[in-house]
């Protein structure tokens, strides 16, 4: 599998290692992280991937993934989300996210969610 390039959109410094690590067994390479939505960043860096954590945006996630998705549109948008709300998950895919993951799923099943993401999000091909 190839590396790709991911851009980190997370509030919580403590966990951007743990972070990294996940998204380096999917087969992504971190160059840049955010606490905020930052269009010009995300289109300097013009990364493959853009990681969210949704959390961050108490229940604005769908909001959030409309800045991103103006932002750029070649990216796979993977949001990360401790909600299992069926409802919330769907206004993020209409939102534009690639895949929603779950933070409660173990870190085996977000690297596998997060492989099966990139391999069937056409932007990131």
């Amino acid at each position: 599998m190839a590396i790709l390039s991911a851009y980190v959109i997370e509030p919580q410094l403590v966990f951007l290692a743990y972070l990294r690590q996940i998204l380096a067994e999917a087969g992504l390479t971190v160059v840049a992280t955010s606490n905020q939505i930052d269009g010009k960043d995300i289109a300097a860096h013009d990364p493959a991937a853009i990681f969210v954590d949704l959390d961050f945006f108490d229940r604005g996630g769908p909001n959030a993934l409309c800045k991103i998705r103006q932002a750029t549109r070649s990216a796979a948008v993977i949001a990360f989300s401790s909600s299992d709300d069926p409802t919330y998950a769907a206004s993020c895919y209409i939102s534009g996210a690639d895949a929603v993951i779950s933070k409660r799923d173990g870190e085996e099943s977000v690297v596998s969610s997060l492989r099966q993401a990139l391999a069937v999000a056409p932007s990131a091909n």
